[in-house]
């Protein structure tokens, strides 16, 4: 039987899916366009340097640690659809709330009420990919999920640096308040998947319940382990990354062509994934091999920050479109694992929990990123990161590859 057996596109055929991607095209946009806008006001227009990114990284983290697993229990009681719609309009109004933030402080405290919202939406996101799309068509259902956030990072670096060159932060903020708005209009029509349960059992019993189940699934564990580790190295450099742009010389237009060209690759990365799926075989080998492979084009963009390395902006570009199409095929695959190796009643707790595990991983890389530029420069934390991601990626692909 050929491995490619219905189109790319097949689950767009099913109508609740169709909105739930619809609206996730939306949010996930406005998404993009409102970090591209708060990452330049606040090292463009403020001044502010890796200690505010760093603080912009944990504020923007930490609701999915504290608010996500508690509530993925207690929103599982209410009807997803109005969840979803409610998050979409909160946020809307919180993003049009962050043009007139008169100071860091009050912008940084509308981030984690945005990122709060955010925290509660995404598992329930992923409770109607698996109750509106039947287990056959999951694999390029989480393709196409993962398309849309790829694709805005194509769309909304090149908007976003439009609309702030032309008329400024806020205008991006506008924009993206706007997207939610009409991502809660998409959403309002999505056919229930699921019936609200009202006794469920307690809050404590249920998170539980849903370690145990993480715990009875050796795959499903050590894609969590192996992400939220990932994570970990990711946050060292990410919020970094606009300020190595700047150092090199990059203006805020060229920063988001570089922005873009990660989208790029990651809308190629989700596209193969979704198309042709050999993978599913084994998953975690897949993400294993990309994470090798990111750790070594990390290192040359440390090698390059440097001097090391010679290169203009399309070296740059090309690097980023590389990385981008790794970072998908790691995304795509773990999604598929947390679909597959979870239950209709369990795939919101543990999504929660796996996402509270990663930021967890992730909120002090941050800190240590910021605190290592001084001793190690711009370029040695990514050539640092990109060496550690590389060893864990081999080291846990023959600890994986010995116990199978």
């Amino acid at each position: 039987m050929s491995i490619i057996e219905q189109p790319f596109s097949s689950p767009l055929c099913i109508r609740g899916f169709r909105r739930l991607i619809g609206g996730q095209v939306l949010s996930d946009l406005a998404n993009w366009l409102d970090f591209i806008a708060l990452s330049t006001l606040i090292v463009y227009t403020w001044g502010y340097g890796s200690a505010a990114i760093a603080a912009l990284s944990i504020c923007m983290g930490l609701p999915w640690v504290i608010i996500g697993p508690l509530s993925s229990v207690r929103i599982a009681r209410l009807p997803g659809r109005h969840v979803l719609v409610v998050c979409d309009l909160l946020r809307a109004g919180i993003v049009f709330g962050m043009i007139w933030a008169p100071s860091l402080n009050v912008l940084l405290t509308l981030v984690f009420l945005k990122m709060s919202i955010s925290a509660v939406f995404d598992p329930v996101r992923q409770g109607a990919i698996k109750g509106l799309v039947e287990p056959g068509l999951l694999a390029k259902s989480i393709s196409l999920s993962q398309l849309s956030v790829n694709s805005s990072k194509v769309l909304a670096p090149i908007a976003g640096g439009t609309l702030i060159g032309w008329f400024g932060a806020e205008s991006a903020f506008i924009v993206g308040s706007s997207f939610y708005a009409f991502s809660a209009l998409l959403l309002c029509g999505l056919p229930q998947w699921g019936v609200p349960e009202e006794t469920k059992p307690r809050q404590k019993k249920d998170l539980r319940e849903a370690w145990n189940h993480i715990s009875c699934r050796p795959l499903l564990k050590s894609g969590i382990l192996y992400t939220a580790a990932s994570f970990f190295l990711i946050f060292l450099y990410d919020g970094l990354f606009i300020i190595l742009a700047k150092a090199a010389g990059l203006t805020e237009g060229q920063f988001g062509l570089l922005l873009g060209s990660v989208g790029m690759g990651s809308v190629v990365g989700a596209l193969c994934a979704g198309q042709w799926r050999g993978w599913e075989k084994d998953p975690l080998s897949r993400m294993t091999l990309a994470g090798m492979t990111s750790g070594l084009l990390l290192a040359f963009v440390g090698l390059k920050a440097w001097g090391t390395l010679p290169g203009t902006l399309w070296f740059w570009v090309v690097l980023c479109v590389l990385i981008g199409l790794c970072s998908a095929q790691t995304a795509v695959a773990f999604g598929y694992i947390l679909q597959t190796e979870t239950t209709d009643d369990t795939v919101g707790p543990v999504s929660a929990l796996a996402n509270a595990l990663q930021t967890v991983s992730m909120l002090i890389a941050p800190i240590l990123g910021a605190m290592a530029v001084p001793l190690i420069t711009l370029g040695g934390v990514f050539l640092s990161a990109g060496t550690l991601m590389c060893g864990l990626a081999l080291l846990y692909r023959l600890i994986y590859m010995g116990c199978k």
